[in-house]
């Protein structure tokens, strides 16, 4: 374990910046679940995963924050941006309970065990279908990677007073750049701010259940849940009520989930799959265009420039959805019945 303040201060870096990399590698599996669904078929759960992505943003802003907060530089670059099929790796190992690959597919049932899975809280443990694979080996969980980034904070908050929230406060992203049902953005400045901004992260992320007496009556809103519990939801087709036990299965209202009303996008697609010259290969170089450029407004952001989180979203993410949909009634020449499916490069 690293001993000078320079040295713990360095890792803490590397940590936030995992972090944000972690936070951005669930978007585009959970945007291509999300627009492969035909609609008006499978509302509820579209926009519960929409709930979900749209707080991943969140989160990646507000461990941004903390990373600027004590001198960092955030990095949304070629050597961070995710690759799929993918899987979770902190300092070059797979998270304990993330052990598994990531892709980019069509909803369905498998999509949303995956989704659970990446959302898995540290407690309760469920026992559900996937379950049957060992996932536990000695190494962290996202859970605990979360907490031990709280601790190494108020370490060093603790053993250098005043030496550690050093960085610029204008490179925080403040809640006039972001806004959404899912929270607002906190500035941070202190070890407080710092602690609840990943508290917010650890909360809808990692949470477990919000009322720790062991049923959900804390439920104020719809979204009041963690993302394991949305997922949930969807996996077993039914809402969750106050009275229920986060260890059982959701038994309120049904939901009407339809595996087949969707596109059947190709799964974890390559450029080569699509010819060139072709109308798939031009949109989807068309996409990746429009990606990049997002990534590199997202970078901005998180680099000094607050303002241009606005333009990410509104005008980078927005316009990635037709040009999705347009791939996706579109079928592969080497599948015809696969259609085409976005590569995030």
């Amino acid at each position: 374990m690293a001993d000078t303040l320079a040295e713990k201060k360095a890792l803490l870096e590397r940590w936030l910046q995992t972090a944000i990399e972690l936070e951005l590698a669930t978007i585009p599996p959970y945007l291509i679940a999300l627009l492969s669904i035909k609609l008006p078929g499978n509302r509820e759960a579209a926009e519960l995963i929409r709930s979900v992505m749209i707080e991943e943003m969140l989160h990646l802003a507000l461990v941004a924050n903390v990373l600027n907060a004590i001198g960092g530089k955030p990095r949304i670059d070629q050597d961070t941006i995710p690759r799929y099929p993918l899987t979770l790796t902190f300092e070059g190992k797979a998270f304990s309970d993330r052990q598994f690959p990531i892709n980019l597919e069509a909803f369905s049932s498998a999509a949303i065990e995956t989704f659970m899975k990446i959302e898995q809280p540290e407690q309760p443990r469920r026992f559900t279908t996937f379950w049957a694979q060992d996932l536990h080996v000695p190494a962290l969980t996202i859970g605990e990677f979360y907490h031990r980034i709280l601790d190494v904070l108020a370490e060093l908050d603790r053993d250098h007073p005043g030496s550690l929230f050093t960085g610029d406060p204008k490179r925080q992203l403040l809640k006039d750049y972001y806004w959404s049902s899912g929270g607002e953005i906190i500035a941070v400045s202190d070890l407080a701010s710092a602690t609840a901004a990943l508290n917010i992260v650890i909360a809808q992320g990692e949470g477990a259940w919000p009322k720790p007496d062991g049923n959900a009556a804390a439920f104020t809103q719809e979204f009041d849940m963690g993302h394991y519990y949305r997922f949930s939801e969807i996996f077993y087709g039914s809402r969750y009520q106050r009275t229920d036990d986060p260890a059982g299965p959701p038994s309120g209202p049904k939901i009407v989930v339809d595996y087949a009303a969707v596109y059947p996008v190709k799964k974890n697609p390559d450029r080569k799959d699509y010819r060139d010259g072709s109308a798939l290969n031009k949109l989807n170089d068309a996409f990746n265009l429009r990606y990049t450029d997002m990534l590199m407004q997202l970078h901005e952001a998180l680099n000094g420039t607050p303002q241009a989180l606005y333009t990410a979203i509104m005008n980078g993410m927005h316009g990635l959805t037709p040009v999705a949909h347009d791939m996706m009634k579109l079928p592969l020449d080497s599948d015809p019945k696969a259609v085409g499916c976005p590569t995030f490069e």
